[in-house]
């Protein structure tokens, strides 16, 4: 390739742009679109790519959502209460006769925050405070009136064994990075693979393009055939079957130029495809710069693409990816089969007073609620922690299977591309040749036939195997590229050789 492509794409993982764009290719223009233009257009429109920008958008809200588990939780409340309850003779009795109807009139403030935290303990910080007034408490001999009661409360419980460890509590998290990770490198792979569809079909459109001008010459050389036929016809020195002859080949270089157009517009629709969001049947046709196709085969260090294919092929790294995180999976499946053993304590203080603020600084002067202590839970059979452990471990021999089995893939797909190129170069000199010679060999031909020592259906034979020769030279060329392509593609080193630098966020 003799010109490059550098442009930046912004977004991996979040909203982004690409800094350079690329404007619709115009026929009224008369400029053919460059190569930069198509892939640029290409990695802003694509709606495959912009489909899959948006899976790593998602696994990170995954990510964020797992640690939102980690967020403390706090709740308030206010809540007040009347009761109005009669006294039966006994309730009567049992107060010293105040009164024959109990009456209590509450308000209730709660406020707690809970939450838990990375190596497993939750813990719960609540405060209360009541202010009553009722019956009993309007009497003088009460000790307050109102009655303000307030309790604070500090529990956690810290397992120690089953779910202890931040590795165990963010095994979640770590799940979705990874699965973050994975889609990163799905990402770049589509980024490749879109690449790899718009060269692929930008080759194809420059040998439409050349194929084109290939029979063209055809139908040219089959018209001045037709006519120079014609003219011995009428001089006498050959028969009208010559003359039916010549007009075949013209028939059969008009119908090859149809196909050829025909397969240019193919080629053009499936770049709009790669390049549009929206398809304009009222599009003027465009051409491309057909001087990015290159005759020669580039240097290619195979032992260095060699080393290179097991450190950038996308693919491939996302299915190491893949069997990292069925280590995480066995480490909790394995935590979780252990017994649990809890260590569960509390601490509190009570208060009472006639108002809020005394209330808690008389819970103060009090030594405080507590409690500690282990809780042991211990499954008798553990059937179903047992299961998950086994399925967890199946699923990473599974998944190292998998990975020996892409190695084997991407060794055989390696040396097929090697081996394409070097066939592809071989061939580049052999059809160069073949249309040398069928050059050769026509221009022989017309000499014979102006000497009247063969006949129009021989001069169009060779005309066609020219025709043919020169399309079969123009395909080889893209065969070259292609398999080039397909070689770097395969690697994970496209944006690079392409001299194109794509920063993700």
């Amino acid at each position: 390739m003799n010109k490059w492509l550098r442009f930046l794409m912004f977004g991996l993982g979040g909203a982004g742009a690409i800094a350079l764009r690329a404007e619709t290719p115009a026929a009224a223009t008369g400029v053919p679109v460059t190569l930069q233009n198509l892939l640029v257009a290409a990695l802003n429109a694509n709606l495959e790519l912009q489909a899959k920008r948006i899976d790593p958008q998602i696994q990170q809200f995954r990510v964020t959502g797992a640690l939102g588990a980690f967020d403390p939780t706090l709740a308030m409340g206010a809540i007040p209460s009347s009761i109005n309850q009669p006294q039966n003779q006994k309730d009567f009795l049992s107060t010293g006769s105040v009164a024959r109807l109990y009456q209590d009139r509450t308000i209730r403030y709660e406020a707690g925050l809970t939450g838990k935290i990375e190596t497993g303990l939750t813990y719960a910080l609540s405060s209360s405070s009541e202010r009553s007034d009722n019956t009993f408490n309007r009497l003088a001999s009460a000790l307050y009136y109102p009655e303000v009661t307030t309790k604070t409360t500090l529990s956690i419980t810290q397992p120690l064994l089953r779910d202890f460890g931040s590795s165990v509590n963010l095994a979640e998290v770590r799940l979705n990075k990874s699965a973050l990770l994975v889609s990163n490198y799905d990402l770049s792979a589509t980024v490749i693979k879109v690449m790899t569809d718009v060269l692929n079909a930008y080759y194809e459109m420059v040998f439409g393009q050349e194929n084109i001008l290939v029979k063209q010459q055809s139908v040219a050389l089959a018209e001045s055939l037709v006519h120079e036929t014609g003219r011995r016809v009428e001089e006498g020195k050959m028969g009208r079957l010559d003359v039916i002859q010549a007009r075949v080949r013209l028939s059969e270089a008009k119908e090859e130029l149809l196909l050829a157009e025909n397969f240019l517009t193919q080629r053009r629709n499936t770049l709009r495809e790669l390049t549009r969001e929206k398809f304009d049947l009222d599009e003027p046709n465009w051409f491309v710069d057909g001087s990015y196709l290159s005759h020669t085969a580039p240097k290619i260090d195979r032992n260095r693409l060699l080393a290179l294919l097991f450190e950038r092929n996308p693919s491939y790294l996302a299915g190491l990816e893949q069997a990292r995180s069925e280590d995480i999976r066995i480490a909790y499946a394995k935590n979780q089969s252990w017994p649990r053993l809890d260590l569960k304590a509390s601490l509190g203080e009570n208060g009472l007073s006639n108002e809020f603020g005394s209330s808690y600084r008389d819970g103060r002067t009090r030594d405080p609620d507590w409690s500690a202590g282990l809780v042991v839970n211990i499954p008798i059979k553990g059937r179903t922690e047992r299961a998950r452990l086994s399925e967890a471990k199946s699923r990473k021999v599974q998944a190292l299977l998998s990975i020996a089995r892409n190695e084997l893939v991407l060794l055989s797909a390696f040396d097929t591309a090697m081996h394409d190129i070097a066939s592809a170069q071989e061939r580049v000199a052999l059809v160069q040749e073949s249309a040398s010679l069928a050059a050769s060999a026509l221009e022989a031909e017309e000499k014979r036939l102006a000497t009247g020592m063969t006949t129009s259906y021989n001069v169009g034979v060779v005309q066609k195997d020219l025709s043919t020769a020169r399309s079969r030279e123009q395909a080889t060329f893209v065969d070259l590229n292609k398999a080039v392509i397909q070689l770097y593609a395969l690697v994970g080193i496209l944006p690079d050789e392409m001299k194109t630098e794509i920063k993700f966020n």
